[in-house]
């Protein structure tokens, strides 16, 4: 029996509603996973300091693909400072699900809480950060 986040990650691997460019994108990067060929572009609209739209556009796994359709879903509507944490909560998420769950994390990073999977899929790991990085460096 698939679990719901099965049925979420085929989804949104599937119909992703975030693919594709955006216009007017006031924060865009290229994002790579060489270990696994992943290669996406990940596009926001800021307007003070708040994150109002993004997209995403490339190839890659299915789970690099859910987690960047997820994580435009996760971040729109919070500020840069917002999404940095959630960046970090996912992280905790897939690296020390125990500690994430007893923090209530599962609420603050929204529908990506569905790659709580990638727990158990060590090798997957980067390829469901990729999206998220976009964040890294960004002061």
């Amino acid at each position: 029996m698939k679990s719901i986040y099965d049925e979420i990650l085929l989804e949104r691997n599937l119909y992703p509603r975030n693919k594709g460019r955006l216009e007017g994108s006031t924060l865009e990067k290229e994002l790579t996973n060489a270990s696994c060929g992943d290669r996406i572009c990940v596009q926001l609209k800021i307007q003070d300091n708040l994150i109002v739209e993004g997209k995403f556009d490339g190839v890659g796994c299915a789970i690099a693909l859910a987690a960047a359709d997820l994580m435009i879903d996760s971040v729109r509507g919070k500020t840069m400072e917002e999404a940095k944490e959630m960046k970090e909560m996912f992280r905790e998420m897939i690296l020390s699900p125990e500690t994430f769950k007893m923090s209530g994390g599962s609420k603050k990073i929204g529908d990506s809480s569905a790659l709580e999977i990638v727990a158990r899929m060590p090798a997957r790991v980067k390829c469901a950060e990729l999206a998220w990085q976009i964040f890294k460096g960004q002061e």
